[in-house]
């Protein structure tokens, strides 16, 4: 049951940076071949029918008085405020990183550093479950798809090595 006067604020962060991110999605793939393109309108367009979605959810309960635009939930409960600040950073790094490093070892640095500081401390699933993650997504994006993600020191190596999508 939803809290009586709830801080809708906060609601609306996770909106706010959906669109930013369609924003960022499709700058990024303008220059790309028609799929990447493709891909972009219909994974943008999705994301901006649930950011509508919820923004009219947030402004259905604010205009019958449920909830305000108070943002204090953010920093509750404190202990994980760091958490959550360090998943910002994580994100902000991976974005940053991806153009020289690559998909393959952006992706598993990013879900390496998430999975630590989200508390998961066994080695083997903070090992495998990145590779697995990053191995997939160059096997489907790279490999098969030759998709236009930027490529990095790990996917040439991989490239030539395999003799397809490399660099």
């Amino acid at each position: 049951m939803e809290k009586e006067n709830s801080s809708a604020g906060a609601d609306l962060v996770i909106p706010a940076l959906a669109l930013a991110f369609v924003v960022y999605f499709f700058v990024s793939t303008a220059e790309l071949a028609w799929e990447a393109k493709a891909n972009a309108i219909v994974i943008g367009t999705v994301l901006v029918l649930l950011t509508i979605a919820q923004v009219v959810r947030i402004v259905l309960r604010l205009a019958s008085r449920r909830a305000n635009l108070g943002v204090a939930v953010l920093w509750e409960p404190r202990d994980v405020v760091w958490k959550r600040l360090g998943m910002v950073a994580v994100t902000a790094a991976f974005i940053a990183a991806l153009p020289w490093l690559g998909l393959t070892l952006s992706l598993w640095l990013g879900m390496l550093a998430a999975l630590w500081i989200m508390g998961l401390r066994r080695p083997r699933i903070l090992v495998v479950l990145p590779l697995a993650t990053a191995g997939s997504c160059y096997a489907l994006f790279i490999a098969v798809l030759d998709a236009g993600f930027p490529r990095g020191p790990l996917e040439a190596l991989l490239g030539s090595l395999l003799r397809f999508g490399g660099a």
